[in-house]
């Protein structure tokens, strides 16, 4: 299951990569920009094929891709009878449009995995205890009936169907650890957090009258009851909902927007964490390397995603590890878009930030009744590019280098 699920994320990986550059082809077709090369990965071609004007190949090494276009840059020589159709050559809108898609494709690959994941599988809740449904007795059989004369349920005429519980003595349900044991056997028991489970061990582990906390029509309340035992352990009598809800069609549409904006602020933080991890993987510190691995994000390669991926599908099985792959790619496709954005070349954030200097420094001539200046001398960005490109990747081998030494903790343990 480990191999099947670092196989699957290459998969989705590759697969992003040429839904970004489907977007920057599509959208240079669009303008009638000339488009020739459409190459999934670098290095040698392993194939292709030409159709039209554009050869459409796959190439040995599965590290990215690209897409050539005519006259991307004013260093290229572009043929008397392309001009017309050059990037170059065509309005500022539009050349920022076509810069812009690969992100954009991005997002909404994220946006859509998001939805799908909302739809297909069932969300926890807010970790407290919603009653589903109060019993008139303290112990229901299995159907939920009580036998005559059995114990008055100590909730009824006190719970009511939909309040939610969220403290027990002042504990909250959602946060506080608690063990839950079993009175029939001498162990440590288990330990539980939120929800159901966490709402009943909190019980258990008191005597006597318990005050509850509980959310009813908006509005907070207090309410004490007085479990009643039966086989040595508190009843209070009533069924508790399941801790996972299934999201509607619109509902899931909202949580996607949430799941986005929640993992556009984790990307941010991973960004920023970036040189606190280097730090510490320079300065020689072994220590275990989590996912809140300095700065409250995650931080780790390719590989150490593969391997989190791989270990999802290990740990739980097809579905659990799909729902997890599905997650991971939204949010690594999220990441790529928004650093891709970044103004530095090679990046088409980079790209961005030149048409976007050359757009202003235009107008300000054209208030001065000077003429258009002409593209940005890309020569003399040339040394700033390689130190990008060079920052970019030493510091993804360190982190790669780390992920293979000193991996990230597996979440799924």
């Amino acid at each position: 299951m480990m191999a099947l699920g670092v196989l699957a994320f290459v998969v989705a990986l590759l697969t992003s990569v040429m839904l970004h550059e489907a977007g920057h082809f599509l959208t240079a077709r669009l303008f009638g920009m000339k488009a020739t090369q459409f190459f999934v990965g670098f290095g040698p071609t392993l194939w292709s094929r030409r159709k039209g004007e554009t050869e459409y190949g796959v190439k040995a090494i599965p590290a990215g891709g690209f897409v050539k276009i005519v006259g991307m840059t004013p260093l290229e020589d572009v043929a008397p009878e392309d001009k017309p159709r050059a990037f170059i050559s065509k309005g500022g809108w539009q050349r920022f449009v076509v810069l812009v898609a690969g992100s954009t494709v991005h997002f909404l690959i994220a946006l859509v995995l998001f939805f799908l994941f909302s739809v297909a599988w069932p969300a926890r809740d807010t970790g407290y205890a919603t009653v589903s449904q109060v019993y008139p007795c303290a112990v229901p059989d299995d159907q939920g009936n009580c036998a005559p004369g059995a114990t008055p349920a100590p909730g009824a005429g006190v719970l009511e169907k939909g309040d939610v519980i969220t403290a027990v003595n002042g504990q909250d349900v959602s946060s506080t650890k608690s063990v839950m044991r079993d009175p029939g056997k001498n162990d440590d028991g288990d330990v539980v957090k939120g929800g159901p489970d966490g709402l009943v061990a909190l019980v258990r582990n008191t005597s006597g009258p318990v005050t509850l906390t509980i959310s009813r029509d908006g509005e907070t309340r207090q309410v004490q009851v007085t479990p009643v035992l039966s086989n040595g352990q508190p009843r209070i009598g009533f069924l508790p909902a399941p801790n996972h809800t299934r999201y509607s069609v619109t509902g899931a549409a909202a949580n996607s927007f949430s799941l986005f904006g929640q993992t556009t602020v984790g990307s941010v933080k991973a960004l920023g964490a970036v040189p606190h991890e280097i730090g510490r993987i320079l300065s020689g510190d072994q220590g275990k390397r989590t996912a809140d691995s300095g700065g409250g994000a995650q931080v780790t390669s390719v590989v150490g995603v593969a391997q989190i991926s791989g270990e999802a599908f290990q740990a739980g099985g097809v579905s659990g590890g799909v729902a997890t792959l599905v997650l991971i790619t939204a949010s690594v496709n999220l990441f790529v878009g928004i650093f891709n954005l970044f103004p530095f070349l090679p990046l088409d954030g980079g790209h961005v930030a030149i048409l976007a200097y050359e757009k202003a420094r235009d107008r300000v001539r054209r208030r001065r009744k000077l003429p258009a200046a002409g593209p940005v001398d890309l020569t003399k960005l040339m040394p700033v590019t390689y130190g990008a490109l060079a920052l970019i990747v030493g510091m993804s081998m360190i982190v790669l280098y780390a992920d293979v030494v000193n991996p990230v903790a597996n979440p799924f343990q």
